[in-house]
């Protein structure tokens, strides 16, 4: 009787065993992605929505749970919950400190929990936009700003507040409110876009939009200019 409970017992404990290395297999099979780019508002692609399902994953970081393949703000405000979760940065802004951007430190962090491991060599990294600055006229504005690579710019702008929306569907192409938009095609890291037409003493909201040759986009927050009297 005692050898066949041993026999029993070794043999549930064998099951329990080989069950337990059956799941880490799974798992570990499992958790293959690998994030190497560096993302913030305006970001697109398939690293987006592997970020976006992965950050799903703890409702607490990420309660929408959208993915939808473009960064937005919902997105910026789940990489800040994980941010401040893994102590990599709690305050400041994306330009700042990086909260609420993944950079390198997050990206590290990022594949630590994915399973993953930080790849190299592919260009997924949207263009920085810096040094903006607009030269105004009673009927026209020139939006002058530069980028860290050559890329294409876009000037969104209005009268009345812009807004861009994280509800991108399967597009990957941001959803830009604003009743006027230019567009320079050329390749180039100096840029400036002449906006015409434009009503004297007024105000007038804009967002600037660079693409780079790989089609990784970046865009900046809402801002400001008036025309001349």
């Amino acid at each position: 009787m005692k050898l066949a409970l041993s026999r029993k017992v070794g043999l549930t404990a064998g099951i329990v065993l080989l069950a337990l290395i059956l799941l880490w297999a799974f798992t570990a099979s499992a958790q293959t992605t690998v994030f190497t780019q560096q993302m913030s508002v305006g970001s697109r692609g398939a690293q987006v929505s592997e970020l976006q399902s992965f950050l799903a994953t703890k409702t607490s970081h990420y309660p929408e749970g959208l993915v939808t393949g473009y960064f937005g703000v919902l997105t910026q405000a789940a990489v800040q919950r994980f941010q401040c979760a893994e102590e990599i940065v709690c305050s400041g802004t994306p330009l700042s400190t990086g909260y609420g951007r993944v950079g390198p430190m997050t990206l590290v962090q990022l594949n630590l929990r994915a399973g993953g491991s930080v790849g190299a060599g592919i260009d997924f990294s949207g263009p920085f936009i810096f040094a903006t600055a607009v030269a105004t006229s009673p009927n026209a504005a020139t939006v002058n700003f530069s980028t860290n690579e050559p890329a294409s710019s876009k000037v969104y702008y209005s009268s009345l507040p812009i807004t861009f929306s994280e509800a991108a569907g399967l597009g990957f192409a941001p959803i830009v409110t604003g009743t006027g938009v230019t567009t320079d095609t050329s390749l180039r890291s100096a840029h400036s876009v002449m906006l015409s037409g434009l009503a004297s003493s007024t105000t007038y909201f804009y967002v600037v939009q660079a693409t780079d040759a790989s089609g990784n986009l970046s865009l900046t927050w809402p801002a400001t200019f008036r025309t001349n009297p």
